[in-house]
């Protein structure tokens, strides 16, 4: 459940960039634009690591009942 909530938040951070930074480039504010947009792909790629290391725990999860120890 949690990582599709992490899924959500970043189609919202992608989403939220796009129109602000689309703002922001069509009234000449070209500086805050770009700075804009380089903390929303960071922040993007922030939560996208998130999401990759709680499915990569739970795949090992998943997995271990083939490596059990007796």
């Amino acid at each position: 459940m949690g990582t599709v909530l992490l899924i959500i938040l970043v189609i919202g951070i992608v989403l939220l960039t796009h129109f602000v930074v689309t703002y922001l480039l069509e009234n000449n504010i070209k500086i805050v634009g770009v700075l804009f947009a380089f903390a929303g792909v960071i922040a993007a790629v922030t939560i996208l690591q998130f999401i990759l290391s709680n499915m990569t725990e739970w795949t090992a999860e998943q997995l271990s009942i083939f490596y059990r120890d007796n």
